[in-house]
């Protein structure tokens, strides 16, 4: 039954994305056209575009993408329709699909069926992953597939399957958003506790897996910039006022404080789209109200192995971010919380639906009020946004 609603789960996902996107493209084509550079035998770019302005030089007439190169691979099969429209189904297919991997391992971490089933559309309909997976610009495609392996790796995490599965699928998350890698400990903790084994041997099988992710990485930084070190970043951030402190500092986390708790719509009178969502960012708990259960779920930290490891893969990953120079504009909602979504998920779904460490059956009526609204918000982000453009 559970793989039936799984794959039903993820029909509708992907096809309603690309429905929420039919006839529009993206102009970002980084990985479209990194993808058509691999299906050619090249690393490099041929030419760079003056609106693509993160390429970087890497070497006479080459021009390099800085982002990790998963997007860009899983982008070739699309690639017939163009690298504009090949990215952004890419991105579609992949957000979209990501719900039935997070269903099955919502289960797997003990979520009746119906508890599972309502986080799973919370997360499909009702976070920035709907608008960012329908925009499919690269920084939003990276974070789609990002959701996908990584909610894989969750699932395989919480039912206790094979280490060397879990550092593979981390990898393949992290080969899209590097952030992910931070889950590393957390998720092997949540597979040890779930299959009754030592926590050391485990997460050794873990790193293992995903070794051979992280050697092709250094490899690819190797024929990129003539180091394994990520050069293009740093590149990137040279002169830029935001990164007045380098690409990370803990002097940034206040600007990320505000933009996930505080950050507003603007209000405009005059127009039915009276809502217009800034492209600075929205405050997460805006964006899905269904998220506030977060702070119910934490509650059971001390209760349960299986809690306290999601919170700690949360709490890993979202380091990263919150140091980073900026906080993810262009963008709605706050989208580094995507790197995370799968952990959220699972932590608002025990919020509702767990009392005294005994799931409920099903998802109370509050909860189910905030995901409609959820929904209803980011419905409305997306259609106002990739229809008509509606952004500050």
């Amino acid at each position: 039954m559970d793989r039936r609603v799984a794959l039903a789960l993820s029909l509708i996902g992907a096809l309603a994305y690309v429905a929420f996107g039919w006839g529009t493209e993206t102009v970002y084509d980084y990985y479209g056209r990194l993808g058509e550079a691999f299906a050619q035998g090249r690393w490099w770019l041929t030419d760079a575009p003056p609106w693509l302005n993160e390429l970087v030089s890497c070497g006479s007439g080459r021009w390099c993408v800085v982002y990790p190169p998963l997007p860009g691979l899983l982008s070739i099969p699309f690639l017939p329709l163009g690298t504009a429209l090949g990215q952004s189904l890419m991105a579609r297919v992949a957000g979209g699909a990501s719900a039935s991997l997070l269903f099955l391992g919502l289960r797997a971490y003990g979520a009746p069926r119906s508890v599972a089933i309502a986080g799973a559309l919370v997360s499909t309909f009702g976070t920035t992953l709907l608008f960012s997976s329908v925009d499919g610009r690269s920084w939003y495609a990276a974070q789609s597939v990002a959701m996908l392996f990584g909610s894989a790796a969750f699932w395989v995490a919480a039912r206790g399957g094979p280490g060397w599965a879990i550092g593979a699928l981390i990898g393949l998350a992290a080969l899209a958003r590097l952030p992910f890698a931070a889950a590393t400990p957390a998720l092997a903790l949540l597979a040890a506790r779930r299959a009754g084994a030592p926590y050391a041997p485990l997460l050794a099988r873990v790193v293992a897996g995903g070794v051979p992710f992280a050697v092709v990485y250094v490899a690819y930084n190797a024929m990129r910039w003539g180091s394994i070190f990520d050069l293009g970043y740093l590149t990137l951030t040279q002169g830029d006022v935001f990164f007045s402190k380098g690409l990370f500092s803990i002097l940034y986390l206040p600007r990320h404080l505000a933009a996930i708790f505080l950050e507003p719509p603007d209000l405009v009178e005059g127009t039915p789209w009276f809502l217009r969502f800034r492209f600075h960012g929205m405050s997460l708990f805006l964006t899905t109200p269904a998220f506030l259960f977060v702070f119910a779920g934490l509650r059971e930290v001390r209760r349960s192995a299986a809690v306290a490891a999601t919170a700690m893969a949360a709490g890993l990953t979202l380091i990263p971010n919150v140091l980073h120079g900026t906080v993810g504009f262009a963008q709605f909602g706050y989208r580094f919380s995507l790197d995370v979504q799968p952990f959220l998920v699972a932590l608002a779904v025990t919020g509702d639906a767990v009392a005294g460490g005994v799931w409920r059956r099903r998802p109370s009526i509050l909860f189910i009020a905030a995901g409609l609204i959820a929904v209803a918000i980011n419905a409305y982000a997306a259609i106002a946004i990739v229809r008509f453009g509606y952004w500050q």
